[in-house]
């Protein structure tokens, strides 16, 4: 429109121009320049022609800018669709990215935002642009365990809201832990821990340990309680126990717990040994077997291994040990603030 205008404006300027000159005189002449022969025309006419010139150049010099700053303006709005992109990718907890900005303008936000994570007030719930308005949607329907179409957002398996997702399907029944644990590639290892920790509680032993790999302690709880219980019990050896606890990096405090897992319904002999022999194997056992011995009124066992142990070790059980001797009669699991029962 600008442009129609301008050439308007110029075509009556020259036209002002040239009746002007020729009010002034109607000659004509002709004349050489650079070699080259211009023919007789009236002088009016030689006096536009400049006029012409400077209009065509003043046109190509706003072409090659309007050309320049359509660039621009295109690599803006490129930019501008990046930035819309990686705001929703980081709303929904996508790892990698790295958009290249041409435009100063994005850059530094750009480079923000691609190493950052957005966790968006509840609050929030329509911003005005579709996508992150749709990404926005999607936090709040998987956080209240809403059943969604996520597969349309083309997420992979380990970006958060997919986990919780999964979590939230498997919750429901939608998949079962046997699809989970089965193609354990395409569920990641959180959605794969918590569905083997429902597996373990009613699956064979020989289903739980092909995929022994996936213990973790929760889950061992979980599976040791089935040893001789009435209701989905299971039958297993020192040695077999030992073999399962082997890859695991227990802390003292965990074989304490998982003493008191054993405690529910594993007979109390061959409790005592299972710890006696993990406790010649691991330092870090011993005081799973002071517990259990303590728990199973095996106190002068136990106060002999105290006996010959320095005097900064086992500060509790010694404490407990005096307490005993006091002829006050406490249970070991009070002074450990664990729950036996």
């Amino acid at each position: 429109m600008q442009l129609k205008r301008y050439t308007i404006a110029s075509f009556v300027l020259m036209i002002l121009v040239g009746i002007a000159t020729y009010s002034i005189t109607d000659e004509s002449a002709s004349f050489d320049l650079l070699g080259i022969h211009f023919p007789n025309l009236p002088i009016a006419f030689w006096v536009v022609v400049p006029v012409m010139i400077l209009y065509l150049a003043s046109v190509f010099h706003m072409g090659v800018y309007a050309l320049v700053g359509n660039f621009k303006l295109r690599r803006l709005e490129k930019d501008h669709e990046k930035m819309i992109g990686a705001l929703r990718d980081s709303l929904l907890g996508v790892g990698e990215r790295n958009n290249v900005y041409k435009s100063d303008a994005y850059k530094l936000m750009g480079k923000l935002i691609d190493n950052s994570m957005i966790l968006p007030y509840e609050t929030l719930r329509v911003v005005g642009n579709e996508k992150i308005d749709e990404a926005l949607a999607l936090l709040r329907d998987v956080k209240e365990k809403k059943k969604v179409d996520i597969k349309r957002f083309h997420l992979s398996n380990n970006t958060s809201v997919v986990i919780q997702n999964n979590l939230n399907r498997l919750e429901r029944g939608e998949i079962g832990t046997d699809e989970v644990l089965s193609r354990s590639e395409s569920y990641g290892d959180v959605v794969c821990a918590k569905a083997f920790e429902s597996f373990v509680k009613t699956a064979s032993i020989g289903s739980v340990l092909k995929y022994k790999s996936l213990f973790n302690k929760h889950s061992l709880l979980e599976f040791v309680e089935r040893i001789n219980s009435d209701e989905n019990g299971i039958q297993m050896s020192n040695d077999e126990l030992m073999n399962l606890l082997q890859p695991l990096k227990l802390s003292p405090n965990d074989y304490i717990d998982l003493s008191i897992a054993l405690s529910k319904n594993m007979i109390p002999d061959q409790r005592i040994r299972l710890f006696e022999a993990i406790s010649e194997k691991c330092d870090d056992a011993m005081e799973g077997y002071l517990f259990t011995l303590y728990d199973l009124q095996m106190v002068d066992a136990a106060n002999e291994i105290l006996n010959n142990t320095s005097h900064d070790e086992y500060q509790i059980f010694k404490a407990y040990r005096d307490l005993k001797k006091s002829n006050k009669h406490y249970d070991i699991s009070l002074l450990l603030r664990r729950n036996c029962h």
